[in-house]
């Protein structure tokens, strides 16, 4: 999440490389996010729409439907 007086400076683009190369590093080949208000950023960055069912098996187990947060998700 990047403070709207920041945005457009590029902070999120920086977080999201720097946690994409540590995913990679510890052999991950996937991310993925959930999110109710973002997914236009999101999808301009390579993720794509997932389903729950896609999500890790704990993560699955732990979604609130209630939220009903996007799923998105993103090969490495």
């Amino acid at each position: 999440i990047v403070d709207q007086d920041v945005q457009e400076e590029g902070e999120g683009e920086r977080i999201l490389i720097h946690l994409e190369n540590r995913a990679r590093s510890m052999g991950l080949t996937h991310l993925f996010i959930l999110t109710t208000q973002t997914a236009h950023w999101s999808l301009r960055r390579g993720f794509v729409y997932a389903s729950v069912n896609e999500l890790p098996k704990d993560r699955q187990h732990n979604y609130n439907w209630q939220r009903n947060s996007q799923v998105l998700i993103k090969k490495l």
